[in-house]
């Protein structure tokens, strides 16, 4: 599930020689009379000196992103109306970046003139606790997005914010990738999670994603889940490596299939198929996902079709080839019937998206193996 908030703010700039001004998330802004403060606080550290527009919109910029709700300007050298140009500024932070819109409520400041420069105390009220708007990572790149999924899923992370200027990120895109990493780690996460992610976008990049995931089970009974299917995962694969890597994948099949009974109505998760003893054609997959690459086989998780209706299979690597193996269908018409296939065995009762997945076109088959193996179990 996700949603989409554009942010559209239309506002009118009142100004004012010195004083108080308020800047709000919302169609307008208020300005109220106040006494000129006097006082040095440009000697202190945390002021910032600028000389520009753009400096002052930096600042108090960067006053949001640290989730600061004071912060103070030094403004020496600057030709314009200083209160207006706060204003302006606190506005455009609030209209035209994504971290102003997902963040702030809105911004008020008041000025002094000190000799030779203006000293600006602005405040920020924000809609947003103190920790999500620190929490807020900022990205760069695609692939460190998935990096954060990826850490958050493993941690068992509910919320996250995220900011990024690729538009290659976007709600379908996070989906699809929490989806992957599901199917890529059936150790590690006991069930997909879904997703609600509300994207905040300005008039220019960055946008923020946030992104909020509810989980079918709590973290402590995740971890108490992933100890036991990890434990009885063991277990199952106990005398199941070979020396030859087609070996070790028919013990692994044969020890699952040997293991769960299937029917389209039971359990589509790992934990289910190995635990429960019993799972549908994903359960399966997933289960033979991670007991595969517990013991080093590359493999990987196929969504697709059987007869025309949604199936779920794995291929394997073996000496650089790839092969189908549809553990669930072994286990229903017999470990010849679907194991060690090429794309060509497949048709034209499988149907899958031929452009994500490997090539099947491997010389091995399950008849070219020495059923029972007789070569030497490490």
């Amino acid at each position: 599930m996700k949603r989409i908030l554009y942010l559209l703010v239309l506002a009118a700039l009142l100004s004012v020689a010195s004083g108080c001004s308020v800047i709000m998330n919302s169609e307008y802004y208020v300005v109220t009379d106040h006494e000129d403060e006097t006082g040095s606080g440009s000697q202190d550290s945390d002021v910032i000196e600028v000389k520009t527009y753009q400096g002052i919109k930096t600042a108090i910029l960067t006053f949001v992103k640290e989730g600061r709700e004071h912060g103070r300007i030094k403004v020496s050298g600057y030709d314009g109306d200083v209160s207006d140009a706060i204003s302006m500024a606190s506005l455009e932070v609030i209209r035209e970046t994504a971290i102003g819109a997902f963040a702030v409520d809105y911004i008020t400041h008041s000025y002094s003139r000190i000799v030779s420069y203006y000293e600006a105390n602005v405040y920020i009220n924000y809609r947003r606790t103190l920790e999500q708007v620190q929490n807020v990572m900022y990205l760069n790149y695609a692939s460190a997005v998935q990096g954060a999924l990826g850490t958050a899923l493993e941690s068992h992370k509910d919320y996250l914010v995220i900011s990024i200027s690729s538009e290659l990120v976007t709600p379908e895109y996070i989906e699809a990738y929490i989806k992957e990493y599901y199917r890529d780690n059936p150790q590690s996460v006991m069930a997909l999670p879904t997703a609600e992610i509300t994207v905040y976008e300005s008039e220019t990049m960055p946008k923020i994603l946030e992104i909020e995931l509810e989980y079918p089970y709590t973290a402590r009974r995740e971890a108490e889940m992933r100890l036991a299917l990890t434990l009885e995962a063991q277990r199952l694969l106990k005398g199941a490596e070979a020396p030859a890597d087609e070996y070790t994948a028919y013990n692994i099949c044969s020890a699952l299939i040997s293991a769960a009974s299937f029917s389209p109505e039971d359990g589509d998760t790992a934990y289910a198929t190995i635990m429960e003893g019993a799972g549908n054609s994903e359960g399966f997959a997933m289960a033979y996902k991670m007991l595969c690459s517990l013991l080093g086989i590359k493999c990987t998780v196929v969504e697709g079709e059987l007869n025309g209706q949604k199936h779920y299979w794995n291929i394997i690597g073996l000496k650089g080839y790839y092969y189908h193996v549809d553990p669930s269908m072994c286990k229903e018409n017999g470990i010849n019937t679907a194991f060690l296939r090429a794309d060509r065995d497949m048709k034209p009762d499988y149907s899958w998206d031929t452009t994500e997945h490997k090539i099947c076109d491997g010389s091995l088959s399950y008849d070219k193996l020495e059923i029972p193996y007789t070569g030497r179990i490490r």
